[in-house]
C-alpha cells in the first residue's frame, strides 16, 4: 500500500513539475565551411605562387544553419611561373529568432589543398 501512495505521490508531483526540467532539446549549432582546390600540372620548375586568403566570421551565437563556399583553380599545361589568388569573406548573419532556444558557436572547416605535378613533356621539344 505504502508504495502504490508513493506512486501516486511522485506522479502528482512530477506533473506539476515543468517539462523542461526533465528534457532539454537538441539544438544542433551552425556550421561554416570553405573547401577549395589549387593546382598546377606544368613543366615549370618555379614553385607556383598561392595565396588562399579566406575569412570566416559569424555573428553571435547560431543554431540550425550551414554555409559552404567552393572554388578550384587550376593550371594545366606551360612552362613559365604560375600564379594562383583566391580571396574568400564568408559571413554568416544569425537569426534574431532562436524561438527560445540557446545557439552555440559556429564551427569553421576549411580544406583547402594545394596540389603540384611537374610535367616535363610540356618541355619536349617537336
Amino acid at each position: 500500500m505504502k508504495l502504490i501512495l508513493w506512486t501516486i505521490g511522485l506522479s502528482l508531483t512530477s506533473s506539476l513539475l515543468p517539462s523542461s526540467l526533465f528534457f532539454s532539446p537538441a539544438v544542433a549549432q551552425c556550421v561554416q565551411a570553405d573547401v577549395s582546390v589549387q593546382y598546377n600540372i606544368s613543366g615549370s620548375r618555379e614553385a607556383t605562387e598561392r595565396t588562399n586568403d579566406v575569412e570566416m566570421s559569424s555573428d553571435g551565437a547560431c543554431r540550425g544553419n550551414a554555409s559552404v563556399t567552393s572554388g578550384v583553380q587550376g593550371n594545366i599545361g606551360g612552362n613559365g611561373r604560375v600564379r594562383q589568388n583566391r580571396v574568400v569573406r564568408h559571413r554568416l548573419k544569425n537569426s534574431r529568432d532562436n524561438r527560445g532556444y540557446p545557439g552555440g558557436s559556429t564551427i569553421q572547416i576549411q580544406s583547402n589543398p594545394a596540389i603540384d605535378v611537374y610535367n616535363p613533356a610540356d618541355n619536349l621539344d617537336y
